[in-house]
């Protein structure tokens, strides 16, 4: 079970923390994909998140969102603890939790039978309760960040990737999350469409806010991050500023990591 804890003081002097995870492992079967990762996140920091395919990035995320259920570990976000149990989750918890956490996926998940505006307004209106009058004029707010007012009345069919993925970015938004979280934001782009949306995510870290990058985008995290995380089977394997990641990693496996990448540091 999630067992919700009375707010606790988790802030460091100086950064308030936004989100702190300690220890948190996730099996599939006999496969133990996450082994104890533990981390924290500043409000109005960025941190990416970086390694290979099967190193648990995206297991990391959709356990933060509780997508899948993590064995075990402990979380803080917007100072509410959240202890992690074996056995049934409680679902007005987990939905709680995922109010403050917008998740942002590689595949859109658009819902294609509804417009772009449907798309946007649909969870404010029946998850927050939010009029729909208000909802709109947000949506619309919303729609003219991300450059596509015009679109407000197309279906996902009739939009490229990229536009998709940023109505998707505008949907999670809508919720007014604590925290985004972004799951390879750019994986599923044509090339030509991929710094429309960097454009966007970049705008939302200028702007202050808290968010988690699962990204191959190097270049782009090496820009807008004020951490950067390195994962390797499961563990993280370094972690530290940009600086560091990129100029005069630790690990020889990250070293590894950014040469295959076609990023040497220096």
């Amino acid at each position: 079970m999630v067992e919700v804890l009375p707010s606790v003081d988790v802030g460091a002097s100086g950064s308030v923390e936004a989100l702190r995870l300690r220890n948190l492992k996730k099996r599939f079967g006999h496969i133990e994909v996450l082994k104890g990762v533990s981390l924290t996140a500043h409000r109005g920091h960025v941190i990416s998140i970086l390694g290979s395919s099967g190193s648990g990035k995206s297991t990391l995320l959709r356990c933060l969102n509780f997508l899948e259920e993590p064995d075990e570990g402990e979380l803080w976000v917007a100072n509410e603890h959240v202890r992690i149990r074996p056995g049934l989750i409680g679902q007005r918890q987990v939905n709680a939790l995922r109010a403050k956490l917008g998740m942002v996926f590689q595949s859109f998940n658009l819902w294609s039978h509804k417009t772009v505006l449907e798309n946007i307004v649909e969870a404010p209106i029946h998850v927050l309760g939010v009029p729909r009058p208000m909802a709109v004029a947000r949506a619309e707010e919303l729609l003219s960040r991300v450059g596509l007012a015009a679109k407000r009345d197309a279906y996902p069919i009739q939009l490229s990737g990229g536009q998709q993925q940023r109505i998707a970015i505008a949907r999670a938004l809508a919720m007014e999350p604590e925290i985004l979280l972004f799951d390879e934001p750019t994986s599923a782009l044509d090339p030509e469409l991929v710094g429309e949306v960097l454009k966007v995510i970049r705008a939302l870290a200028y702007e202050g806010r808290t968010m988690l990058i699962v990204t191959h985008e190097l270049g782009f995290a090496r820009q807008v991050s004020d951490r950067v995380i390195f994962l390797h089977q499961g563990e993280i394997e370094e972690e530290g500023s940009p600086e560091h990641i990129f100029n005069s990693p630790s690990s020889s496996r990250l070293r590894g990591f950014l040469s295959a990448n076609h990023l040497e540091a220096h």
